[in-house]
């Protein structure tokens, strides 16, 4: 064997050797690195400011865009005529901007009129449809809305009437 591969292997020995050795400074190392992740963490679980909403009248040009037609309830906040919210037995949709944005029915929910629900999950928020108390009316009452965010905060809220029809 030739010196210089004997040297090379020499050198190659002592560094797996040093690899394996423990190092007093891991143990240091380690701890920073724990730190570090658990940083990572907490930054990944903060919740960023919720980002409001302003939901668009739904028209009849929008319900024939969209083939929205059907048995269902509508909300129109405040003492608007124009409905921001349309509820169907398996679907809601909220118009934003231009776009129509779909919810799917929480069967789970509390039931409303015309098997539509008070609660519908959609990709990146939900809503929930609560009736004020004291309503007695089966097909046209005072209602909240409450548009939440994946991290469960108010992006929009609004009291105002729910009236549904066949």
């Amino acid at each position: 064997m030739s010196k210089s591969c004997s040297a090379a292997n020499s050198l190659a020995l002592a560094l797996a050797l040093a690899a394996c050795s423990p190092d007093p400074d891991s143990a240091a190392q380690k701890a920073a690195d724990d730190r570090a992740v658990a940083q990572v963490e907490a930054i990944q679980k903060q919740k960023p400011p919720p980002r409001a909403i302003n939901p668009q009248p739904i028209l009849f040009a929008d319900i024939q865009k969209f083939n929205l037609f059907g048995a269902g309830c509508a909300f129109a906040p405040g003492g608007s005529m124009g409905a921001v919210l349309l509820t169907r037995d398996k679907a809601a949709f909220v118009k934003l901007g231009e776009g129509m944005v779909r919810f799917a029915a929480d069967a789970g929910s509390t039931a409303l009129p015309f098997d539509t629900r008070s609660h519908y999950v959609g990709k990146a928020m939900s809503l929930s449809l609560t009736r004020e108390p004291g309503e007695t009316d089966a097909l046209r009452w005072h209602a909240r809305l409450i548009v939440t965010d994946t991290f469960d905060q108010p992006v929009y809220q609004a009291d105002g009437l729910v009236e549904c029809q066949a």
